[in-house]
């Protein structure tokens, strides 16, 4: 072979090696968003109370049970309270009821299997059809694969069930605690951002920024939109949510006006409008009176002192009460029959997924338990974990992530099993893993994994 050939050959290898590489190398990537500590404690207290209470009582297996339950808060995201009520409480109807199958089904590896495979089909379609992000069926499966790992007793899956119930009605407590303090306080939240990325995007115009700017509004509006629909009922509408919902409006309003300034007229608009939307934002989560003044701007072009009126304008949703606002509320969503039909289609990509799910889980889940391996069950648990992934890729980087976590872990949870034994103890360290999982599960599964692994093998 002559060099020219050993070059040819050379530069056909290395592209694809370098490909292989360099997906293996993103798997290890640590993003860089920011670490969610106060869901990350509150996680970590709704798995490790119950286990305190079942010890001080005396019942530690119990408390170890409602200890799974707990893993329902890590379904919580920044949802309204309206919209969080009801998922939590589903999901933990949902691992409930896994846990209650997974008792039944135990002396039984193939039904074991079967079933296994239709709990992750029936909770990647809802999650899917839903567009509900999170874990998914990944604790589903967890809690019914657990129970059949317990010794066979058909006669505790109730009492087994009701536990974890009572695991998730913690959780649910927790989460919702924040309802008190302030009912509309995620959607506040939502449309205060609304605002303020209002205000960066006017202060881009003529700038090297502007199309970043003018993509991130587009974006966070579409969130605040989202929100609020999220968390509307047509049977309990507030004067809080109306305003919030009037004030969305608004701020479309005004950023298709000043869109239209920009571009198609060329204007230069002044930076004292982008200040009178951040002092806006800076009152819409105000705890205080809501009273900002706003004034409109004269001797200015007419389509300027047009936006200006706009902005004004949310000074009077602000401060004015709802009965003397002349806008009316209107809100559409699809129902959710609607909606489950629309994706209950044999070319629904959500009713593919949510398929290949169930019988790739039920595959592995047979070949487990057939070849007797002790615990079969963190078999098909790793393989639902893996699938998780949104791509191809993304579940190439979950498989490479959750084998170097979970050996990790493993090596974790053998020294805590072998020294640990006190039930407070055994708390602490569940509250720790805990906290450490949702910590670090936005910036590397792999990381995550490392205490995730350890945590659920405490509990098993």
């Amino acid at each position: 072979m002559n060099k020219n050939q050993q070059r040819k050959s050379s530069k056909s290898v290395h592209p694809k090696l370098n490909t292989i590489h360099t997906t293996f190398k993103q798997a290890f990537i640590i993003k860089k968003n920011p670490f969610p500590w106060i869901k990350a404690l509150n996680a970590g207290v709704a798995a490790a109370l119950p286990i305190v209470i079942g010890f001080s009582l005396g019942y530690l297996e119990y408390g170890l049970l409602a200890s799974i339950g707990a893993f329902t808060y890590l379904y919580v995201f920044n949802q309204p309270y309206a919209q969080r009520a009801k998922r939590i409480f589903c999901v933990t109807l949902g691992m409930s009821l896994s846990m209650v199958l997974g008792s039944l089904l135990a002396p039984y590896p193939l039904g074991t299997a079967i079933v296994m495979g239709l709990i992750g089909a029936i909770a990647i379609f809802i999650f899917g059809a839903l567009k509900i992000t999170g874990p998914s069926a990944l604790f589903f499966v967890l809690s019914f694969a657990m129970a059949t790992g317990m010794p066979n007793d058909p006669s505790l899956a109730l009492l087994r069930g009701g536990f974890v119930f009572l695991g998730g009605g913690l959780s649910w407590i927790i989460c919702m605690a924040g309802w008190f303090i302030s009912p509309h306080g995620p959607e506040t939240a939502a449309i205060k951002r609304v605002y303020v990325e209002l205000a960066y995007f006017l202060d881009s115009i003529d700038k090297a920024n502007f199309n970043t700017a003018r993509h991130q509004t587009v974006l966070v509006m579409k969130q605040a939109e989202n929100m609020l629909l999220a968390g509307y009922s047509s049977k309990r509408k507030t004067d809080t949510f109306t305003k919030l919902f009037l004030l969305n409006e608004q701020a479309n309003r005004i950023f298709l006006e000043a869109l239209d300034l920009s571009v198609e007229k060329n204007l230069t608009i002044p930076p004292e409008l982008a200040q009178s939307l951040r002092n806006l934002a800076h009152a819409i989560e105000s705890k205080k009176q809501k009273t900002v003044n706003i004034s409109k701007l004269h001797g200015v072009d007419k389509e300027i002192e047009n936006l200006s009126v706009k902005i004004y304008n949310v000074s009077r949703i602000l401060n004015e009460p709802i009965d003397k606002i002349q806008q009316e509320v209107r809100i559409s969503k699809p129902s959710l029959k609607t909606i489950f039909l629309n994706a209950f289609d044999k070319n629904s990509i959500v009713f593919l997924s949510a398929i290949k799910f169930g019988i790739i889980l039920m595959l592995t889940a047979i070949i487990a338990y057939s070849l007797g391996f002790d615990r079969s069950y963190w078999v098909p648990l790793s393989c639902a974990a893996v699938m998780s992934g949104p791509t191809v890729i993304a579940t190439f980087h979950r498989a490479v992530q959750r084998t170097f976590g979970t050996i990790i872990g493993v090596l974790l949870a053998s020294v805590i099993l072998v020294s640990v034994h006190n039930g407070y103890m055994v708390a602490f360290i569940i509250l720790c893993l805990t906290f450490l999982t949702e910590l670090f599960i936005v910036r590397n599964y792999g990381i995550a994994a490392m205490f995730f692994t350890p945590s659920a093998l405490v509990m098993a």
